[in-house]
Protein backbone atom coordinates (compact mmCIF):
# COMPACT_ATOMS: atom_id res chain seq x y z
CA UNK A 1 0.00 0.00 0.00
CA UNK A 2 1.60 3.29 -1.13
CA UNK A 3 1.44 6.63 0.72
CA UNK A 4 -0.98 9.16 -0.79
CA UNK A 5 -0.37 12.87 0.12
CA UNK A 6 -3.31 14.88 1.29
CA UNK A 7 -5.00 16.88 -1.44
CA UNK A 8 -5.21 19.97 0.77
CA UNK A 9 -2.67 21.34 3.28
CA UNK A 10 -3.54 20.91 6.94
CA UNK A 11 -5.63 23.70 8.43
CA UNK A 12 -4.49 25.47 11.60
CA UNK A 13 -7.96 26.59 12.56
CA UNK A 14 -11.45 25.35 12.05
CA UNK A 15 -12.82 28.88 11.74
CA UNK A 16 -12.81 29.98 8.06
CA UNK A 17 -13.46 33.57 9.12
CA UNK A 18 -10.43 33.82 11.42
CA UNK A 19 -8.10 36.76 10.57
CA UNK A 20 -4.66 36.03 9.10
CA UNK A 21 -1.67 35.82 11.43
CA UNK A 22 -0.40 39.14 10.01
CA UNK A 23 -2.86 41.69 8.79
CA UNK A 24 -1.13 43.90 6.20
CA UNK A 25 -3.84 46.52 6.64
CA UNK A 26 -2.97 47.02 10.31
CA UNK A 27 0.24 48.97 9.67
CA UNK A 28 -1.39 50.96 6.87
CA UNK A 29 -4.18 51.93 9.24
CA UNK A 30 -1.70 53.18 11.81
CA UNK A 31 0.13 55.43 9.39
CA UNK A 32 -2.60 56.65 7.04
CA UNK A 33 -5.28 57.66 9.50
CA UNK A 34 -5.32 60.66 11.81
CA UNK A 35 -3.61 60.21 15.16
CA UNK A 36 -6.86 60.19 17.15
CA UNK A 37 -7.88 57.02 15.28
CA UNK A 38 -4.75 55.11 16.28
CA UNK A 39 -4.11 52.95 19.31
CA UNK A 40 -2.90 54.54 22.55
CA UNK A 41 0.79 53.67 22.14
CA UNK A 42 0.83 55.27 18.68
CA UNK A 43 -0.81 58.44 20.00
CA UNK A 44 1.69 58.67 22.86
CA UNK A 45 4.62 58.22 20.49
CA UNK A 46 3.29 60.99 18.25
CA UNK A 47 2.86 63.38 21.20
CA UNK A 48 6.43 62.71 22.37
CA UNK A 49 7.80 63.48 18.92
CA UNK A 50 5.78 66.67 18.54
CA UNK A 51 6.74 68.14 21.90
CA UNK A 52 10.38 67.10 21.56
CA UNK A 53 10.60 68.95 18.25
CA UNK A 54 8.72 71.90 19.74
CA UNK A 55 11.12 72.06 22.70
CA UNK A 56 14.14 72.05 20.37
CA UNK A 57 12.57 74.78 18.23
CA UNK A 58 11.93 76.98 21.25
CA UNK A 59 15.42 76.32 22.61
CA UNK A 60 17.05 77.30 19.31
CA UNK A 61 14.81 80.36 18.91
CA UNK A 62 15.48 81.53 22.46
CA UNK A 63 19.22 81.04 22.12
CA UNK A 64 19.47 82.85 18.80
CA UNK A 65 17.11 85.58 19.92
CA UNK A 66 19.10 86.14 23.13
CA UNK A 67 22.36 86.29 21.18
CA UNK A 68 21.06 89.01 18.87
CA UNK A 69 19.10 91.07 21.38
CA UNK A 70 21.56 90.93 24.30
CA UNK A 71 24.95 90.91 22.57
CA UNK A 72 25.98 94.40 21.49
CA UNK A 73 28.06 93.24 18.52
CA UNK A 74 25.34 90.91 17.22
CA UNK A 75 22.66 93.55 17.77
CA UNK A 76 24.69 96.18 15.92
CA UNK A 77 25.26 93.81 13.00
CA UNK A 78 21.56 92.90 12.77
CA UNK A 79 20.34 96.50 12.96
CA UNK A 80 22.91 97.70 10.42
CA UNK A 81 22.00 94.96 7.95
CA UNK A 82 18.23 95.25 7.77
CA UNK A 83 18.16 93.36 4.46
CA UNK A 84 18.93 90.18 6.42
CA UNK A 85 15.73 90.71 8.40
CA UNK A 86 13.65 90.70 5.22
CA UNK A 87 15.59 87.73 3.85
CA UNK A 88 14.76 85.88 7.07
CA UNK A 89 11.06 86.68 6.73
CA UNK A 90 11.01 85.40 3.15
CA UNK A 91 13.16 82.36 4.04
CA UNK A 92 10.94 81.52 6.99
CA UNK A 93 7.82 81.64 4.82
CA UNK A 94 9.41 79.51 2.08
CA UNK A 95 10.67 76.89 4.55
CA UNK A 96 7.29 76.83 6.28
CA UNK A 97 5.55 75.92 3.04
CA UNK A 98 8.27 73.41 2.18
CA UNK A 99 8.10 71.74 5.59
CA UNK A 100 4.37 71.13 5.18
CA UNK A 101 4.71 69.89 1.60
CA UNK A 102 7.67 67.61 2.39
CA UNK A 103 6.46 66.68 5.88
CA UNK A 104 6.86 62.92 5.31
CA UNK A 105 10.16 62.96 3.41
CA UNK A 106 13.07 62.36 5.79
CA UNK A 107 15.60 64.00 6.16
CA UNK A 108 14.34 66.86 3.95
CA UNK A 109 11.56 67.59 6.44
CA UNK A 110 14.03 67.99 9.33
CA UNK A 111 16.32 70.22 7.27
CA UNK A 112 13.41 72.48 6.34
CA UNK A 113 12.25 72.55 9.96
CA UNK A 114 15.74 73.53 11.11
CA UNK A 115 16.04 76.29 8.50
CA UNK A 116 12.56 77.58 9.31
CA UNK A 117 13.46 77.77 13.00
CA UNK A 118 16.77 79.52 12.28
CA UNK A 119 15.05 82.15 10.14
CA UNK A 120 12.36 82.62 12.78
CA UNK A 121 14.96 82.84 15.54
CA UNK A 122 16.85 85.56 13.67
CA UNK A 123 13.63 87.49 12.99
CA UNK A 124 12.56 87.24 16.63
CA UNK A 125 16.04 88.27 17.76
CA UNK A 126 15.98 91.42 15.63
CA UNK A 127 12.46 92.27 16.81
CA UNK A 128 13.25 91.78 20.51
CA UNK A 129 16.47 93.81 20.22
CA UNK A 130 14.24 96.91 20.02
CA UNK A 131 12.87 96.24 23.52
CA UNK A 132 14.38 96.37 26.99
CA UNK A 133 15.93 93.00 27.89
CA UNK A 134 14.01 92.87 31.18
CA UNK A 135 10.68 93.18 29.37
CA UNK A 136 11.73 90.49 26.88
CA UNK A 137 12.58 88.03 29.67
CA UNK A 138 9.34 88.82 31.48
CA UNK A 139 7.33 88.25 28.30
CA UNK A 140 9.13 84.95 27.71
CA UNK A 141 8.36 83.66 31.21
CA UNK A 142 4.71 84.73 31.02
CA UNK A 143 4.34 83.07 27.60
CA UNK A 144 5.80 79.76 28.79
CA UNK A 145 3.60 79.73 31.89
CA UNK A 146 0.49 80.41 29.81
CA UNK A 147 1.43 77.76 27.23
CA UNK A 148 2.10 75.04 29.82
CA UNK A 149 -1.12 75.85 31.67
CA UNK A 150 -3.29 75.92 28.54
CA UNK A 151 -1.69 72.74 27.19
CA UNK A 152 -2.37 70.82 30.40
CA UNK A 153 -5.93 72.17 30.47
CA UNK A 154 -6.58 71.21 26.83
CA UNK A 155 -5.34 67.65 27.39
CA UNK A 156 -7.39 67.16 30.57
CA UNK A 157 -10.59 68.92 29.51
CA UNK A 158 -13.43 67.01 27.90
CA UNK A 159 -14.63 70.18 26.18
CA UNK A 160 -14.10 70.30 22.41
CA UNK A 161 -12.07 73.49 21.92
CA UNK A 162 -11.78 72.82 18.18
CA UNK A 163 -15.29 74.29 17.85
CA UNK A 164 -13.65 77.68 18.46
CA UNK A 165 -11.60 77.49 15.26
CA UNK A 166 -14.04 79.44 13.10
CA UNK A 167 -14.36 82.34 15.55
CA UNK A 168 -10.59 82.49 16.10
CA UNK A 169 -9.93 82.53 12.36
CA UNK A 170 -12.34 85.44 11.94
CA UNK A 171 -10.63 87.33 14.77
CA UNK A 172 -7.22 86.63 13.25
CA UNK A 173 -8.24 88.04 9.87
CA UNK A 174 -9.62 91.12 11.63
CA UNK A 175 -6.32 91.59 13.49
CA UNK A 176 -4.38 91.26 10.24
CA UNK A 177 -6.58 93.91 8.65
CA UNK A 178 -6.17 96.28 11.58
CA UNK A 179 -2.43 95.66 11.59
CA UNK A 180 -2.26 96.58 7.90
CA UNK A 181 -4.13 99.82 8.57
CA UNK A 182 -1.72 100.67 11.40
CA UNK A 183 1.13 100.77 8.87
CA UNK A 184 -0.15 104.13 7.67
CA UNK A 185 -0.24 105.85 11.06
CA UNK A 186 1.38 105.60 14.49
CA UNK A 187 -1.02 104.02 17.00
CA UNK A 188 -1.26 105.35 20.54
CA UNK A 189 -0.12 103.27 23.50
CA UNK A 190 -3.75 102.63 24.39
CA UNK A 191 -4.58 101.36 20.91
CA UNK A 192 -1.44 99.21 20.88
CA UNK A 193 -2.36 97.81 24.28
CA UNK A 194 -5.90 96.92 23.17
CA UNK A 195 -4.71 95.43 19.86
CA UNK A 196 -2.01 93.33 21.54
CA UNK A 197 -4.39 92.26 24.31
CA UNK A 198 -6.89 90.93 21.79
CA UNK A 199 -4.04 89.25 19.92
CA UNK A 200 -2.84 87.52 23.10
CA UNK A 201 -6.36 86.24 23.78
CA UNK A 202 -6.74 84.97 20.21
CA UNK A 203 -3.45 83.05 20.22
CA UNK A 204 -4.16 81.67 23.68
CA UNK A 205 -7.34 80.31 22.14
CA UNK A 206 -5.35 78.87 19.26
CA UNK A 207 -3.14 76.99 21.72
CA UNK A 208 -6.23 75.31 23.18
CA UNK A 209 -7.64 74.55 19.73
CA UNK A 210 -4.42 73.33 18.12
CA UNK A 211 -3.43 71.19 21.11
CA UNK A 212 -6.56 69.13 20.50
CA UNK A 213 -6.61 69.59 16.73
CA UNK A 214 -3.16 68.09 16.08
CA UNK A 215 -4.56 64.71 17.12
CA UNK A 216 -7.43 65.00 14.65
CA UNK A 217 -5.79 66.79 11.74
CA UNK A 218 -2.42 65.07 11.29
CA UNK A 219 -1.40 61.45 10.84
CA UNK A 220 1.40 59.69 12.69
CA UNK A 221 4.09 60.78 10.19
CA UNK A 222 3.22 64.48 10.36
CA UNK A 223 4.81 65.42 13.66
CA UNK A 224 6.73 68.29 12.00
CA UNK A 225 3.65 70.23 10.77
CA UNK A 226 2.06 69.64 14.19
CA UNK A 227 5.12 71.04 15.99
CA UNK A 228 5.24 74.06 13.66
CA UNK A 229 1.56 74.78 14.31
CA UNK A 230 2.10 74.97 18.07
CA UNK A 231 5.39 76.83 17.62
CA UNK A 232 3.69 79.62 15.66
CA UNK A 233 0.98 79.90 18.33
CA UNK A 234 3.65 80.38 21.01
CA UNK A 235 5.69 82.88 18.98
CA UNK A 236 2.66 85.03 18.22
CA UNK A 237 1.50 84.88 21.84
CA UNK A 238 4.99 85.95 22.96
CA UNK A 239 5.10 88.91 20.57
CA UNK A 240 1.69 90.14 21.70
CA UNK A 241 2.61 89.85 25.37
CA UNK A 242 5.86 91.67 24.63
CA UNK A 243 3.93 94.56 23.09
CA UNK A 244 1.51 94.61 26.04
CA UNK A 245 4.35 94.91 28.54
CA UNK A 246 6.10 97.53 26.43
CA UNK A 247 2.94 99.64 26.03
CA UNK A 248 2.19 99.37 29.75
CA UNK A 249 5.75 100.43 30.55
CA UNK A 250 5.47 103.46 28.27
CA UNK A 251 2.19 104.52 29.90
CA UNK A 252 3.88 104.44 33.28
Amino acid sequence: MSYQPASNPPAYTDDPNAPPLHDPLADDFKYDTVVSGCELSIRQQFIRKVYTLLFLQLLLTTGLGALISMNDAAKSFALNNTWLFFVSIFGSFACLIGAFIQSKKYPVNLVLLGLFTLFEGYTIGVATSLYDSGIVIEALVITLVIFVGLTAFAFQSKYDFTSWAGVLNSCLFALIGIGFIQIFFTPSNTMELVYSGIGAIVFSGYILVDTQLIMRKFNIEEEIPAAITLYLDIINLFLNILRILSSSSNDN
